[in-house]
């Protein structure tokens, strides 16, 4: 099953840590008069406490952060108990919990302290409640002994649901799935060397996961399946496209065609591209993958490409329309670093190559690339000289404005010569002036960089080949060249700023965060 970031939520545990005097009296610790001392009272009390305590639940944390467990509560007296049946009760919920809420109060506040202690589990107090020493003093409690408990402290009910979303954010990238496509290695491709030159690195530092399957297989049931098998797995029942499929694929091929502005590329590939895009998916689904990623320059070799006549830019540009990261050239950094993206912010992604714009001395713009700014664009690269950057790749989307709709695109095609190789094409002068938020995980997930920008044109609209890009302006070029050298080329991003949830994802994940 294929699980998006977008389904993904947080499974929050609320403890309700109550208080009741067996006896009637007053003192330092016990004010009050009447009916308030008498045995009984607090039992009245904490129920309408405790009714209080979900009904702020309910009322501040969204189903789509998290799903919030019915209400533990437990009992303390005046005898000051400690019995190992509250243990045994939180025990039973820790395998499945992701953070608990603890509403606490005088008397009860070690409690909570041994709760850090006994678990380990991200927790925190209830905000807004009558005890408000409370976070600050279990806080203190907690850091003395030293030993890394995930204890946060909130002043606000909303300070909590934010921080609920950066950890659920942490539970996206943790439990990702990557579906890995290699031909000559299980490592990098040869044209990324920045990639994740050992997996388990990043499995270390971020959590993700990864699933192989060959390059070769993967092509090979590109094609109808036959009661032989493919000459690679003879007699092997494998995932090959269906009749089924094509039924599904030449409708898909139609819906493009029909909803594109421009179509510059024949029927036939489209198709040719989407049985490529049906048979990820099917593996993606049966591994249970969120993620995926394949070697162009390793497959482009074999000459089977040019020889079935698609790229893989139409999947991956499908799978990022849909909330799923997808990235070129065996990039497994760029695929965790979209679903970061996509975690914080539910919007879609795009990647690329990923490069400052200079001028020469001689007044001449030297980098490569920019030959597909239209003319009255040009002009805009004088007036942010020094703070321009380009991303560019043939895997746009047309959904990162509104990860529910459509956009308008154009069809084009990758392979100048033959025509084969269906790209979208997506016109980032439309969207000039609005603000990005650019990020990469490290090829060992010890780093996050974070940075933001601004659209200032759009690269490459009409052009076929490797381009679409998104000419943007940075604060300072120069800082951003040199940290990127930390992470790699190809940089993730989304619309709108996210730079300050990025950087508490990657606190949240015990990483280096990189800001530029």
């Amino acid at each position: 099953m294929i699980t998006k970031a977008d389904d993904v939520r947080l499974v929050v545990q609320p403890i309700f840590l109550e208080m009741e005097h067996l006896y009637k009296y007053e003192g330092p610790c016990r004010v009050g008069q009447g009916e308030a001392l008498e045995v009984g009272f607090d039992a009245i009390r904490n129920a309408e406490w405790c009714k209080r305590f979900q009904k702020k639940l309910v009322d501040n944390i969204p189903d789509e952060v998290a799903e919030v467990r019915d209400i533990i509560r437990i009992k303390r007296t005046d005898n000051w108990d400690q019995e190992e049946e509250w243990w045994d009760r939180i025990a039973q919920t820790t395998g499945d919990t992701d953070f608990y809420i603890i509403h606490s109060f005088l008397g009860l506040d070690d409690i909570a302290v041994e709760f850090g202690e006994r678990f380990n589990k991200p927790f925190s107090l209830e905000p807004e409640y009558e005890n408000p020493c409370s976070t600050t003093s279990v806080g203190a409690a907690l850091n003395a002994r030293g030993r890394g408990y995930e204890f946060y402290g909130f002043r606000t009910w909303g300070e909590l649901v934010w921080q609920l979303r950066i950890l659920r954010a942490r539970k996206v990238v943790r439990t990702s799935r990557i579906l890995m496509a290699p031909r000559n290695g299980a490592a990098l491709s040869f044209s990324g060397v920045d990639g994740a030159y050992d997996v388990e690195e990043l499995t270390h530092n971020l959590g993700c996961r990864f699933r192989y399957i060959s390059i070769h297989e993967l092509l090979d049931q590109t094609s109808l399946a036959s009661p032989e098998g493919n000459h690679t797995t003879p007699g092997r029942d494998t995932w090959d496209i269906t009749d089924d499929d094509m039924r599904e694929i030449e409708a898909m091929a139609d819906d493009l065609i029909a909803h594109a502005e421009e179509v510059e590329v024949e029927r036939r590939y489209v198709i040719n591209s989407l049985k490529f895009f049906k048979t990820v998916r099917k593996h993606m689904d049966r591994l249970d993958c969120n993620g995926f990623t394949a070697p162009c320059p390793d497959s482009c070799s074999t000459r089977r490409l040019n020889e079935e006549q698609f790229t893989f830019c139409l999947a991956h540009s499908l799978n990022m329309r849909a909330g799923l990261p997808s990235a070129c050239e065996y990039d497994a950094c760029s695929v965790i670093t979209q679903q970061a993206l996509i975690a914080v912010s539910g919007q879609r992604c795009f990647m690329g190559n990923t490069m400052p714009i200079v001028k020469e001395s001689d007044g001449r713009w030297a980098t490569f690339g920019l030959g597909g700014i239209e003319e009255e664009d040009m002009p805009l690269l004088d007036e942010h000289e020094g703070h321009l950057y380009m991303m560019v790749h043939s895997v746009p989307n047309p959904r990162m404005n509104d990860p529910e709709q459509d956009a308008p695109y154009s069809l084009r095609h990758f392979a100048e010569e033959k025509g084969f190789g269906a790209v979208y094409r997506y016109d980032f002068n439309r969207d000039k002036g609005k603000v990005i938020t650019v990020a990469r995980f490290s090829p060992d997930g010890s780093k996050l960089l974070v940075t933001k920008g601004t659209i200032v044109c759009g690269n490459g609209f009409r052009q076929h080949s490797c381009n679409t890009a998104i000419v943007f302006a940075v604060n300072d070029q120069e800082d951003l060249f040199q940290k990127q050298m930390q992470v790699g080329n190809h940089l993730a991003t989304v619309y709108g700023d996210y730079t300050k949830e990025m950087e508490a994802l990657g606190r949240s994940l015990g990483i280096e965060v990189i800001t530029a």
